[in-house]
């Protein structure tokens, strides 16, 4: 019999002991840990690389869905996700062969979950392009633009409001993303995956490899050769391009 380790996440400490009880029923199942926030889930699933996630969809700092978008899509943990979503939503875990539990959890749907994971497991059917598949089909769909980024901060996971962002640029396949506190680095690995989640009235590419949030410039120095370096807030300066600068002109009615 193969051991399934396992993670429990879910702020409501109620629901985590729940759950817990409820494995106990299963011999083949190892609760390796349990998480009580989004970025406490991440920090542990990466320290302990569990098979299997029980997790909530809703929590305040860092969701379910951004638990896993700040996680190594091919490392993936095989997921089960506990949520009180509506049936529309429901629809779309059925539809991408992800499992969920409808909270409160009982122990016959418990044990259905259970059952498919040891199938998926054992047969190394899992893979991580459904998720992804189906986190583009599902997140967001309420909230068109971000209002959070949750970032890296050494061994720390950090949730930043939208609007302490003054700037982001790409290096070397990751998004680094600049604060008045100092440059943090997100799962993201191009603009093109961000970019459309930011609200286009307060964000703008000046470069290939930067964009700003406007409401930070506090100075432009424009140069001859029709580029210009933009001072934000919090010091930090910034390239525009040649080919960026009409749109920039545009925004700044400069």
């Amino acid at each position: 019999m193969s051991i399934i380790r396992t993670l429990i996440i879910d702020d409501e400490e109620l629901a985590r002991k729940r759950l817990r009880r409820l494995l106990t029923a299963f011999a083949d199942i190892d609760v390796v840990a349990e998480a009580d926030s989004g970025s406490d889930a991440v920090l542990k699933i990466e320290a302990h690389r569990p098979d299997l996630l029980l997790l909530d969809v809703q929590m305040p700092d860092l969701d379910g869905f951004g638990v896993l978008r700040m996680l190594d899509l091919e490392r993936l943990p095989l997921v089960i996700f506990v949520t009180a979503y509506d049936q529309y939503a429901v629809g779309a875990f059925e539809v991408n062969a992800i499992d969920y539990l409808l909270k409160p959890v009982r122990r016959q749907r418990l044990e259905q979950a259970i059952a498919k994971a040891r199938e998926k497991l054992a047969t190394r059917e899992w893979a991580s392009s459904r998720l992804v598949e189906f986190l583009q089909t599902v997140v967001g769909r309420s909230e068109p633009y971000l209002q959070r980024l949750p970032v890296r901060a050494h061994r720390r996971i950090r949730i930043l409001q939208i609007d302490e962002i003054t700037s982001l640029r790409i290096d070397r396949g990751l998004v680094y993303v600049t604060t008045a506190e100092g440059e943090f680095w997100t799962k993201y690995t191009t603009f093109a995956q961000l970019e459309d989640r930011l609200d286009p009235n307060v964000f703008i590419r000046v470069h290939r490899q930067s964009i700003v949030n406007i409401n930070h410039i506090r100075e432009v120095t424009a140069f001859g050769n029709n580029t210009a370096r933009l001072t934000l807030s919090c010091g930090h300066q910034v390239d525009v391009s040649r080919s960026h600068m009409k749109m920039l002109r545009q925004r700044l009615n400069w």
